[in-house]
């Protein structure tokens, strides 16, 4: 976590999220992709031959389930991101118009809180080195 609630330090790049949390982001991206088209769970996709085909329950409930999953990210994570733009982009004097703030925004939208964890720490790294360069 940073270290105080108002800085006059400015992120002005980005990094992304590495171990843990960078896998947290990319299963966050595939779960995304999954969700957001039908034919990856229609007849002769992977999904649906080895998974969906053994069960007639989850073959009927698959488009059901994967709207689910779909709007729900939608909105968990599209709040969250709106919430993480509204307060930590802002706080560290992220300009909109940057490549960073576009880069940030997308890796909070899909990562969710694994990628506010990173930016978090990320920001305690660039305040760490410019108290050290005092």
């Amino acid at each position: 976590m940073a270290t105080h609630d108002s800085t006059t330090l400015a992120v002005d790049d980005y990094e992304f999220p590495r171990g843990s949390k960078g896998l947290a982001t990319l299963v966050g991206a595939a779960l995304f992709v999954l969700s957001s088209r039908r034919q990856f769970i229609e007849p002769r996709s992977v999904i649906h031959d080895h998974i969906l085909a053994r069960s007639v329950k989850a073959a009927t409930y698959s488009k059901t389930v994967q709207d689910i999953i779909f709007y729900w990210f939608i909105g968990v994570h599209g709040a969250g991101t709106a919430h993480f733009a509204y307060t930590k982009l802002k706080q560290y004097n992220v300009k909109l118009t940057s490549l960073a703030w576009l880069q940030w925004i997308l890796t909070v939208f899909l990562g969710g809180s694994a990628a506010v964890s990173h930016f978090d720490d990320f920001v305690e790294k660039k305040e760490l080195k410019a108290l050290k360069d005092i």
